[in-house]
């Protein structure tokens, strides 16, 4: 089977983190034995870069040599339209489905000509759409795993008493609320908790799984989320996560010993925050993500694919 992947995301030297779970089911797909080849373009700066890859996607999709195309996010699922030829698989991740008005009607267009996957149970509702399958991004469960936390923090040079509050983002990306983050961690001081705000930013995959495994518990603070990665990738570690309700995150954590979803506000964030703190690790969390782990969640995918060529 040979796939066409269109993505508006994907790593590079300057940005190796950005799509990173678009190339990990790429790498994937073709473990499984697909033939996968990955048209990447960049619309943030110019918007006609879509045009650019509209006319490459009717190019390749014109030479016969593909079975599907595999679109990732909702922008990109129009570009993948530009041709009729091959049918469009298309993921949406979440922001393109409630994040932007203008964003979840262009996906809101595209989802009635492509089969689509959404990354939560709420994506189909969002985008008025009542089919669908619903695939989280996976989880490198090779990578982020349970570790020896005093041995990590030597490594990061972190005091090994401390108590880490891991910010699962950049400081910069304003959705994800860094300012509620901040405030959360200054009232943890202010009742007497000696609380270090650590920020997922400028880190290579390596260097972030050490820093989510390292961490005492992962604040979500978000305005608007799909199915966070980083939530599943803390579980795969063991570190609980206190979250605002946001995305698939309830359904994400619900049961799970440490964890808790809180209102958004300061006092009750922090209070979670500090049953987290003393609660014992679980293995209970790294079960919980291996269920969408990277190979499952590729056969999953692959599955799909098989589906739309047997209509």
């Amino acid at each position: 089977m040979r796939v066409l992947v269109v993505t508006n995301m994907y790593p590079t030297e300057a940005e190796p983190w950005f799509g990173s779970f678009v190339r990990d089911q790429v790498e994937d797909l073709r473990a499984l034995g697909l033939d996968v080849e990955v048209l990447s373009f960049d619309g943030r700066q110019s918007r006609s870069e879509y045009a650019h890859a509209a006319r490459r996607v009717r190019r390749l999709a014109g030479t016969g040599s593909f079975d599907i195309v595999h679109a990732h996010y909702g922008l990109s699922g129009a570009v993948a339209l530009a041709q009729r030829s091959v049918p469009v698989v298309t993921t949406f991740h979440g922001s393109d489905t409630g994040g932007v008005a203008w964003q979840r009607l262009v996906s809101a267009a595209v989802v009635r000509g492509v089969v689509p996957i959404f990354v939560n149970r709420a994506g189909p509702r969002l985008l008025w759409c009542r089919t669908g399958h619903v695939i989280p991004a996976g989880v490198d469960t090779n990578l982020f795993v349970p570790a020896d936390r005093g041995m990590l923090r030597r490594e990061l040079g972190w005091n090994e008493a401390g108590r880490y509050v891991l910010f699962p983002g950049g400081r910069r990306n304003r959705v994800k609320r860094p300012d509620l983050f901040a405030a959360v961690v200054e009232a943890l001081r202010a009742a007497g908790e000696p609380a270090e705000a650590v920020y997922l930013e400028n880190l290579s995959r390596s260097q972030a799984a050490a820093t989510v495994a390292a961490a005492d518990v992962t604040l979500v603070t978000s305005n608007w989320e799909g199915s966070p990665v980083t939530v599943r990738e803390s579980l795969a570690c063991e570190t609980p996560v206190v979250s605002v309700p946001v995305g698939d995150v309830a359904e994400t954590l619900e049961g799970l010993p440490g964890c808790e979803i809180a209102p958004r506000d300061v006092p009750a964030l922090s209070a979670a925050v500090r049953r987290a703190l003393a609660a014992d690790r679980s293995g209970a969390l790294r079960e919980r993500a291996l269920v969408t782990s990277r190979e499952q969640t590729a056969r999953r995918v692959a599955g799909v694919y098989e589906e739309v060529l047997a209509r």
